[in-house]
């Protein structure tokens, strides 16, 4: 049975697909580029279940590339283009990926590492844009050599893993989020629906798509046979005109992407007719209640919250309905899923009390931490997995955020580990102990603070620790503030007291994330 592009191309061959910049491709069109790359990937040799790197900014071809794999049963592997070399390099090399899609912005980077990708073979690097190394493939070339034909559909087994999205690891190095099989129906109607999506969605591409929720948007839609429009960078004005321009239905971001919306002169914002938005969409992080009330009242009353990981899927949404009666959660238990509150000793706890929040629902079920068995098991209590979140269920099965229990810190919807920050800078030749953390920031939610303990007789500067940082990682990993202390409190095992340390800096706010 045909299913997303091929399904789509043969119900709507004539409707659009997608639009990005000035090209515009109809379903029939963008299916058969789909193809192409299909039978592209297979003339390389690779076979069901290989995984396949990309790195590229927003463009239709990030679009194009998870489509491609999912048809051959192979697996993608996105990556976020702020990473350095060595990051690039530790990433592509631990999936075992076997061929690297990237944009040409990212040449000098990738032939730094390139040395050190054994598995991808010299022929299996492909270019998008103009510049290329003398053996790399041109996409636009790959693709024109290919039929655009459907290729040979593969079965979904109970061992394929779709798309494989990288997190920062607490102990230091990212971890890939593999989970095999294949979508359960349940879960994905229950998002459309809480999402009140359809047939007819025009949905903007405004986040990075390397990123797991604009992955997900992007999906829906192709699942419904909707109309993509990709932003290649966010700009708010822009977001305004595409909205009235494409008559955009739907959208998935930041609370920062909405503070820039609400930042606008009157004027600007006024000046567009954006009536056809539908279903506003936002998580990763609180949303401040003035910007809510600015958000409806530009856009209507059309703003969903959820609550969701790369890790457990995304699990309960707060409707607009609720946006002002259910003041501080973060949405209701979808069907299919499950939340229970455990206290450290594993007990289930009841309405209102504050715990650690574990999630079931058919996707954790074969949830794992690539090449991570220790952290996968870590993350489990029986049948139920955690990300570190603190929280608590109403008696009406409505979600709150209290707190996080592990280190990450959500910047602008983007996730930190800050422990990988932390093996850095105690690399700083004065620094003698660092503790990394997430404190307030009103427009990103959360910005990284480096509290550190200098050696006795050591100077060093805020400035210089930061630059420290920015030699090894990745430019939004750096922290924005340093604060200097005679001492980095531990308990007596020598733990980092983080919780304790982050007190004093979101004193007298309702979360403490």
């Amino acid at each position: 049975m045909a299913l997303g592009p091929a399904a789509n191309a043969q119900n709507y061959p004539g409707k659009l697909a997608l639009v990005y910049g000035d090209r515009r491709f109809t379903w029939n069109q963008w299916n058969a580029r789909i193809n192409q790359l299909a039978h592209g990937l297979r003339s390389l040799g690779l076979q069901r279940g290989d995984k396949v790197a990309m790195l590229l900014n927003n463009c239709n071809e990030v679009a194009e590339i998870p489509n491609a794999v999912t048809k051959v049963g192979m697996t993608v592997v996105p990556l976020n283009y702020r990473l350095t070399a060595d990051e690039i390099q530790y990433i592509v090399d631990n999936s075992d990926s076997r061929a690297f899609i990237f944009g040409s912005e990212f040449l000098d980077r990738v032939v730094t590492v390139r040395s050190g990708l054994p598995k991808v073979a010299a022929g299996n690097f492909i270019v998008v844009g103009a510049d290329k190394h003398r053996s790399d493939r041109s996409y636009d070339d790959f693709l024109a050599d290919q039929p655009t034909t459907e290729p040979p559909q593969e079965e979904v087994t109970a061992e394929s893993t779709p798309a494989m999205i990288y997190t920062s690891g607490t102990t230091g190095r990212p971890k890939g989020v593999a989970r095999k099989g294949s979508v359960d129906p349940v879960l994905v109607m229950g998002i459309i629906q809480g999402f009140g999506f359809s047939t007819e969605e025009v949905h903007l591409v405004c986040a990075p798509l390397y990123h797991s929720a604009p992955l997900l948007g992007s999906a829906l839609t192709v699942a419904l046979g909707g109309t993509l429009v990709i932003m290649p960078r966010f700009d708010a004005e822009e977001f305004l005109r595409l909205v009235e321009r494409e008559k955009v239905t739907s959208t998935m971001a930041v609370p920062t992407i909405m503070k820039r919306l609400v930042a606008l002169p009157d004027s600007v914002r006024r000046r567009y007719d954006v009536s056809s938005m539908r279903s506003m969409v936002f998580g990763a992080a609180p949303c401040p209640m003035e910007t809510k009330r600015a958000i409806a009242d530009l856009f209507g009353n059309c703003l969903y919250e959820y609550y969701g990981s790369t890790d457990a899927g995304l699990s309960a949404i707060l409707q607009p309905q609720e946006q002002f009666s259910k003041l501080g959660s973060c949405g209701k238990i979808l069907a299919g899923h499950e939340i229970k509150i455990f206290d450290d000793d594993g007990n289930e706890l009841g309405a209102g009390e504050v715990g650690d929040i574990y999630i079931h629902n058919s996707g954790v079920d074969t949830m794992q931490y690539y090449k991570d068995p220790d952290k996968t098991e870590r993350a489990f209590r029986g049948r139920y997995m955690t990300v570190g979140d603190v929280g608590y269920l109403d008696a009406e099965n409505y979600l709150y955020l209290v707190d996080r229990k592990i280190d990450m810190v959500i910047s602008g919807g983007v996730n930190i580990y800050p422990a990988e920050i932390e093996a850095i800078i105690h690399e700083h030749a004065a620094v003698l102990d660092v503790a990394v953390i997430g404190v307030p920031n009103d427009d990103w939610g959360e910005e990284l603070k480096a509290v550190v303990q200098l050696k006795p007789g050591h100077d060093a500067t805020e400035d210089e620790i930061i630059a420290f940082v920015g030699l090894h990682l990745a430019d939004y990993k750096k922290p924005r503030s340093v604060d200097f202390v005679e001492e980095v409190p531990r308990n007596p095992s020598g733990k980092l007291l983080k919780r304790e340390l982050r007190k004093r800096y979101w004193e007298g706010r309702e979360r403490r994330i």
